[in-house]
């Protein structure tokens, strides 16, 4: 739950305000950036917040439960901070965003009303169009390995080790161990679990008088 300070609640309950919206934006290689939407600009916290910038947010959208929030914000091309080479090399995506609710008359009077990532960035008629990810999006990303009987490396990468003048290379793989291991001879950088047992095995009681030594999932001696 927000805190709101007194002083700002009650201007929002009479509905006349002095307040804009400010963007603090910190880069992943830790440069940070200010913009607000006022017509002047602002500084507090230490940073300064430039006016000017073009800068604007539609509504975020706050679906509840896990569900990622997201929205969008835009600027001009044309500030001296936001250059189209810049975001070209990626230097904005990913980077960390704060959305303040801040009363320009006294800015010690302000809230935060948003916290999240850039996502994905947008070039079109001299302005950005940048994507809003609230923190769920990160319930997103996969994290770890998958165990799965195929192989999750690409071949020739450096978790596969093939070498791309291998004489079978061009015929690709299907990333099944019985293809890296004929095709390539690569068992040992094989990525997969290809003697991972189904629901079906976990559940089956003992065969009787069946040798178990893994013969069958080529195990045996």
């Amino acid at each position: 739950m927000r805190s709101v300070p007194a002083a700002m609640q009650a201007s929002l309950d009479a509905r006349t305000t002095t307040h804009c919206d400010c963007w603090r934006i910190e880069r992943r290689d830790g440069a940070v950036f200010g913009f607000t939407a006022h017509d002047c600009d602002l500084e507090f916290a230490g940073l300064a917040y430039q006016a000017g910038s073009g800068f604007g947010g539609s509504v975020i959208d706050a679906p509840g439960g896990f569900a990622p929030q997201t929205g969008e914000v835009v600027g001009a091309l044309d500030s001296d901070l936001l250059t189209v080479a810049d975001i070209a090399e990626g230097l904005w995506a990913g980077a960390a965003v704060e959305i303040w609710r801040v009363d320009w008359a006294d800015t010690d009077l302000r809230v935060k009303t948003w916290a999240g990532t850039l996502g994905e960035i947008r070039q079109r008629d001299g302005v950005f169009e940048a994507e809003l990810l609230g923190p769920e999006q990160a319930l997103n990303h996969e994290i770890g390995r998958v165990f799965a009987r195929r192989c999750d490396a690409a071949l020739g990468d450096g978790r596969c080790g093939v070498d791309a003048g291998h004489s079978a290379y061009a015929q690709g793989c299907d990333q099944r161990f019985a293809t890296c291991r004929t095709r390539f001879a690569n068992s040992l950088n094989f990525r997969g679990f290809p003697y991972m047992v189904g629901n079906d095995v976990l559940q089956a009681g003992p065969a009787g008088e069946t040798v178990m030594d893994g013969g069958s999932r080529g195990l045996g001696h």
